[in-house]
Parts: C-alpha cells; structure tokens; sequence
C-alpha cells in the first residue's frame, strides 16, 4: 500500500530540517502522538544526519491486528538524511518496521522550499506480510500513520512559530 504525505511548515528548509533533527522536537512530536515511551538518537556525519527512533505506542488499532502485535506497538523508524544542496533541499530514505508484526515501509523523503513554506515530501511502500489478512492490517497501519503525519505538521509549526 502506498503511504505518501506531504507535511508543510512555515519556515525555510534549514529551519525546518534543524528542528527535525532537534530530539527534543523529537519527543514533542513523538509524545503528541501518545507514544507510552520512546527513544531517539540523532547522528550527525558532516552534512548528513540519521535519526533512529523507538515509539511505544497503545495498540489503537481493530482486534484483529492487536493479536499479531500484543500489548503495545513498538515502531522502530530510521531517517536518512543526505547533504543540503545550494537552495537548501535534502533528499533522504526513511523505514519504518513494527516489532512483534510482519510490517514494514520503505520510501524516499523530499524537504525543499515551496514559496514561503517548507514541504516534507515522503514516498513509502507499506506492505504487511501476513496471509490474508495483510491488506486489513496494512490499511489499520496507513490510518495511524497517517494521523501521526497531522500531529507532526501540527506540532512542527507550533515550534516554528516558538511555542515548545
């Protein structure tokens, strides 16, 4: 299942990356989002950045899937992040995996100025491995991840705009 979102903050794409890459912008989002716990780390190699991110979440998700992923949700997340380029663009991958579930995405990530805005433009494949079942539990996977993109775009111009 396709899994594509476009967030757009109020700021340059500096601005906006150095707040994505801030962790405690990191647990602001991540807590925002009813994460129970979490843990994140930031890696900084010159120009290029990953970020890997632990989310503990409830399981919100239909019965069904809960028997497959118990108790919470463990999603683990890790962010590329390749140089800037001269206007201030960067290019990167992101996974996601689901502890405990055969679900996983894998895409392409996009930040670059749009006017005066900044768009975060990510380009995932989400594909739950499991027999007949698997489109239901990716669709119940899609739905929350999509929310946690609101919550993100929502909190992330909140910061921009100074309330932390």
């Amino acid at each position: 299942m396709d899994l594509n979102s476009e967030l757009r903050f109020d700021a340059d794409p500096a601005a906006v990356f150095a707040m994505l890459t801030d962790e405690a912008y990191i647990e602001k989002k991540t807590m925002a989002a009813n994460a129970i716990r979490h843990q994140a780390s930031v890696r900084r190699d010159g120009d290029r950045v990953t970020i890997d991110l632990l989310r503990v979440m409830p399981p919100d998700v239909p019965d069904f899937v809960r028997r497959f992923v118990g108790e919470t949700i463990d999603i683990k997340q890790r962010d590329t992040w390749g140089p800037a380029a001269a206007d201030g663009s960067r290019d990167g991958s992101i996974e996601l995996e689901m502890s405990g579930a055969p679900v996983r995405a894998t895409g392409t990530m996009r930040l670059a100025a749009n006017g005066a805005t900044t768009v975060l433009t990510i380009k995932a494949l989400l594909k739950a491995s499991v027999p007949l079942v698997g489109g239901k539990i990716e669709q119940a996977v899609h739905q929350g991840l999509m929310h946690a993109v609101k919550v993100e775009e929502r909190v992330g111009n909140d910061w921009l705009a100074g309330k932390r």
